[in-house]
């Protein structure tokens, strides 16, 4: 085979490698716009990272002895493992542990589809312990009750989250990266974190990895913040 044989063919391989990148992409934005995620309003940007407050939210958390588990039961919740059989829609982002080595309205009639928010949540303790999100729609009182006795709600209260965002895959070693950036950014600014880092992923598994968004969050004393912000 000779160069130029070579170089067509070098050119025909590049060209149908951006294709497929081009197809993936576009499906990959279909299937993500609709996908509902937690609300929140950015109060300010610092050297790289973002402060945003966040009012109540809902979740559906449970503890498993691996991730899968945890996705599964918390899956089955959403898939009408609750009162009334409730079908609920999954949100962005997912929320874990920053130790990565884990991997409609408010009525609760039976068949009902609803919307679930992101993130999911998980940490890593003697276990995986994961959340999912629900809408926005929901409340306290009208959030349908799981039937299984692992799985559980809870009411976060409004609170102030300091954010790191970055790309691509997210491995340990680039989770512990800008988790470290983000605890120099808040003992620079003199802002005050009150709870652990958690990573918040917002894509589904087939998402390219140039379009992922990922997030090393953690939650923030509120009077550190204004004192910063003065």
């Amino acid at each position: 085979m000779d160069w130029k044989t070579k170089a067509k063919l070098g050119v025909g391989i590049i060209g149908v490698g951006l294709a497929a990148a081009t197809a993936w992409t576009a499906l990959d934005r279909v299937k993500n716009r609709g996908t509902e995620r937690v609300p929140y309003k950015t109060v300010e940007r610092i050297d790289g990272v973002e402060l945003r407050r966040y009012p109540e939210t809902i979740r559906v958390r449970t503890t498993a002895s691996n991730g899968r588990e945890a996705f599964f039961r918390l899956f089955n919740y959403i898939d009408g493992a609750n009162e009334g059989g409730t079908s609920v829609s999954m949100t962005a982002p997912v929320e874990t542990g920053t130790d990565t080595s884990a991997t409609g309205d408010g009525a609760t009639k039976t068949g009902e589809s609803i919307s679930m928010t992101a993130p999911v949540e998980t940490t890593r303790a003697d276990g995986a312990t994961m959340s999912f999100f629900l809408p926005a729609t929901y409340t306290p009182e009208t959030a349908p009750e799981p039937t299984n006795d692992d799985v559980e709600l809870v009411v976060d209260p409004p609170r102030t989250l300091v954010v790191r965002r970055f790309s691509w895959w997210a491995p340990r070693i680039r989770v512990s990266l800008n988790e470290r950036t983000l605890r120099k950014t808040l003992a620079h600014a003199g802002i005050e974190p009150t709870g652990e880092p958690r990573l918040l992923r917002y894509d589904a598994p087939f998402t390219p990895p140039w379009l992922r968004t990922n997030e090393v969050v953690v939650e923030v004393d509120t009077a550190s913040v204004r004192r910063a912000l003065r």
